[in-house]
């Protein structure tokens, strides 16, 4: 291998690595689940989400009122997909807040169950066993309680929730509330608010 063939073919490693270190470190998409239980709105609608949530998070807490309210004045504009980042370094009951939504979309309850749950947040995240409680909530919503219970004994519940927390952090998610609105990912409730003004300005 003369100079001039050597010479290109370390060019060409370059080429390689920096089109590769492109692809690896760009953006990652969030890909939307229509048929999803902790899905609701219009799927045609022109401004889909999707939120990494963490359910003792007061932060996740006013975003999800902030968007019930827009809900109810867009009905047909938006669509939302809630995906779990319990942050459980922070939160004593992220995973099992998380848990007991999980079980309940498996009952087609996690709307309901939400409605309860992130109201009361301030209470239940004080107490060192929140479990009566939310046992509880999932009574009042009329879930299937041997259903319910067999859910959080097993570690499928739990592996899809830790799963969803991987795929957020493969997307260089740290913190909650983070959205992904039309693809962009949004960090926060108020940049969150921001951003749905560039679709909806009055």
């Amino acid at each position: 291998m003369n100079k001039l063939q050597s010479t290109l073919v370390i060019v060409l490693i370059l080429i390689g690595a920096i089109v590769g270190a492109k692809i690896y470190f760009a953006p990652k998409k969030v890909e939307i689940n229509l048929q999803s239980a902790r899905a609701k709105g219009n799927p045609q609608a022109r401004v889909k989400i999707v939120e990494f949530i963490d359910f003792q998070c007061p932060a996740c807490a006013y975003g999800i009122n902030f968007l019930k309210t827009f809900f109810e004045q867009h009905p047909n504009d938006l669509y939302l997909q809630v995906r779990y980042f319990p942050l459980t370094n922070m939160h004593h009951h992220a995973m099992l807040s998380a848990l007991y939504s999980e079980c309940a979309s498996r009952q087609g309850k996690f709307w309901e169950l939400d409605d309860l749950m992130i109201p009361q947040q301030s209470q239940w995240a004080q107490l060192i066993n929140p479990d009566p409680v939310f046992q509880s909530m999932a009574g009042q919503v009329g879930m299937d309680m041997t259903q319910l219970n067999a859910c959080l004994a097993s570690d499928d519940a739990r592996k899809v929730i830790n799963d969803e927390k991987s795929l957020g952090q493969s997307m260089g998610i740290s913190s909650t509330p983070t959205y992904f609105i039309n693809g962009k990912m949004v960090v926060g409730a108020k940049s969150m608010q921001d951003e749905l003004k560039n679709y909806f300005p009055n």
